[in-house]
């Protein structure tokens, strides 16, 4: 037994079955290949189990880390800025040019409202200014044709008096020549009687003191002389300065009166043409504003409502016949050339949604993806915002936000474009919905971000 021990029987006894054995255990391989129909009640608990984990695998993963497994928005909507078309003045609409549907251009009329209570008190301001003035100027005009009539007066009377003065002063010039030489004639005599008698004197005829009587003479007869021809030059200067309107003699004072009366009607003359220039230039102005303020009731009494820029007016919110506010909207508008769309996005998406990043919009009823970036983002949207544009936005939940996407070509030139008339899914029943514009507003969309975060990623690493 000891040797028995000590030395085991071979290994080939041990492992290789007798004949009849691997006989028997051949045949139980064989018919352990054979399948084993397993209940389905088994399979089914460990199939909802591996998806219970795959879920909250997926959940937890979408919690950690929105930037990878959120790329999209399916909450977004095609939208369009309202341009409201309103009424600056109160009044009926009395006439209705664009019909709802139909496009305008810019400044094309829309609707005509009338006033017929506009305040007037400027025009009635401005006629009362008008006539005051047309008074003031008639005035003056009137002052101004009685003084050029007193003055042609005054001319014709100075030139009578000058006429007058211009005789009587040729009338003196002439008896005072006359005079001095008279003056001259009996100097001359006498100097021929000095000279007799002086020859007389010295022959002895006559005395000293008759010689001496006829030089007193003599000299009696010079000073006259002299005192005549010194008449006759302030004659002949006074009759000089009369005939260049220089008035100094007595002679000359109803002239000078006249004169003077004649400057002072000249510079009345002037003043008042001065003053009918600037009445009339001042009247020329009232008359603009006038004209000006006339237009503009006329304007407001049946004003045309327009817009600037050309859209389509969208529905009309006032009817002919109805009367209306200053500042009542009387239309809505919309341009197909500014539609945006608004979509849902979460708040971990800040960094990738910067202005001007793009995207690609899958616009319901739509084939093909439409390029656009981002034009704009609201951490809130409050109905003062949300009234700037046609259709509600989409409800918002927290860390989210909103983005407005700016196409790249209106979506109204775009080939392709399917009917007003969108369909709203199941999962944006939620949403308040708007009827479909002709530009596609209220359409729901799907918007994505052109770049992947894989992209992204690499883009941040270089």
């Amino acid at each position: 037994m000891a040797d028995q021990r000590n030395n085991p029987p071979p290994r080939q006894h041990l492992l290789t079955p007798a004949p009849a054995a691997r006989q028997s255990q051949g045949e139980g391989l064989v018919e352990r290949k054979q399948p084993v129909a397993v209940p389905l009640w088994h399979i089914v608990p460990r199939m909802a189990g591996y998806g219970v984990v795959l879920f909250i695998v997926w959940a937890v993963l979408t919690i950690m880390f929105p930037n990878v497994f959120t790329r999209s928005s399916e909450r977004a909507v095609v939208n369009s800025p309202v341009s409201l078309v309103t009424s600056p003045v109160e009044g009926i609409v009395m006439r209705q040019m664009i019909a709802a549907g139909q496009p305008f251009t810019a400044n094309q009329p829309l609707m005509v409202v009338q006033n017929p209570n506009i305040d007037r008190s400027l025009l009635v301001e401005l006629t009362g200014k008008k006539l005051d003035n047309q008074q003031r100027h008639d005035s003056a005009k009137a002052k101004l044709e009685s003084n050029r009539r007193l003055l042609a007066a005054t001319e014709q009377d100075l030139q009578r008096y000058n006429s007058a003065a211009q005789r009587e002063h040729a009338s003196r010039v002439r008896a005072l020549e006359a005079r001095l030489a008279a003056a001259k004639a009996q100097e001359d005599q006498q100097e021929e009687v000095v000279n007799r008698n002086q020859n007389m004197q010295w022959a002895g005829a006559v005395s000293e003191a008759y010689t001496n009587a006829s030089r007193y003479q003599l000299s009696m007869l010079s000073n006259a002389k002299a005192a005549a021809k010194a008449e006759l030059d302030n004659a002949v200067g006074e009759s000089e300065a009369s005939r260049n309107k220089v008035y100094t003699s007595s002679t000359d004072s109803p002239s000078a009166a006249l004169a003077q009366r004649r400057q002072v009607l000249n510079a009345e003359s002037a003043q008042l043409t001065a003053e009918l220039e600037q009445l009339e230039e001042y009247g020329k102005s009232v008359d603009q504003l006038l004209a000006t303020e006339q237009e503009r009731i006329d304007r407001l009494s049946n004003l045309e409502i327009r817009l600037t820029e050309p859209g389509t007016v969208e529905d009309l919110i006032a009817q002919p016949g109805m009367r209306v506010a200053a500042g009542a909207t009387l239309a809505r508008a919309s341009n197909c050339a500014q539609t945006r769309v608004v979509a849902v996005f979460p708040r971990s998406l800040s960094d990738s949604l910067l202005p001007g990043a793009r995207l690609n919009v899958h616009v319901d009823g739509l084939p093909a993806a439409l390029p656009a970036s981002v034009a704009e983002i609201l951490p809130r949207a409050p109905d003062g915002d949300q009234a700037r544009y046609f259709v509600p936005f989409p409800p918002i939940e927290k860390n989210e936000i909103y983005v407005i996407a700016k196409l790249d070509r209106p979506l109204d030139k775009l080939p392709g474009k399917a009917s007003a008339s969108g369909v709203v899914s199941a999962a944006n029943a939620s949403v308040p919905q708007a009827s479909s514009g002709h530009c596609g507003m209220g359409r729901w969309a799907r918007v994505t971000l052109n770049q992947s975060w894989l992209g992204q990623l690499r883009a941040s690493l270089s």
